[in-house]
């Protein structure tokens, strides 16, 4: 049971770490958002095992369960932002959006 939890900790560090460091080292916009899901799938599971480890897993799978209902339509949207950024300017690098004020 403990080398179970510890398991799953390890894990959420993991996938907080690399969903940090596409945030830090990529310019592209879809990779940006890729790091975004990597981060927010570790602090679902950071939800899930805490809650297993108090005993409240009811309540960890809800605010999961609505964590990820919340995560599509950020997903549905930044996607939407993108492919409207990629037709204006023609490439999805952060640092070449210079058209958005028009």
């Amino acid at each position: 049971m403990v080398d179970l939890v510890r398991l799953n900790w390890f894990f959420v560090a993991l996938l907080v770490f690399l969903g940090f460091y596409c945030l830090l080292v990529s310019r592209n916009l879809l990779r940006l958002l890729i790091g975004v899901e990597i981060l927010s799938k570790g602090c679902i599971l950071a939800l899930i095992s805490s809650g297993r480890a108090i005993g409240r897993m009811s309540t960890a799978q809800s605010l999961a369960i609505t964590m990820i209902v919340v995560e599509v339509v950020v997903v549905a949207v930044a996607l939407g932002l993108i492919i409207r950024a990629y037709r204006i300017n023609g490439t999805i690098d952060m640092w070449k959006l210079n058209k958005l004020k028009d």
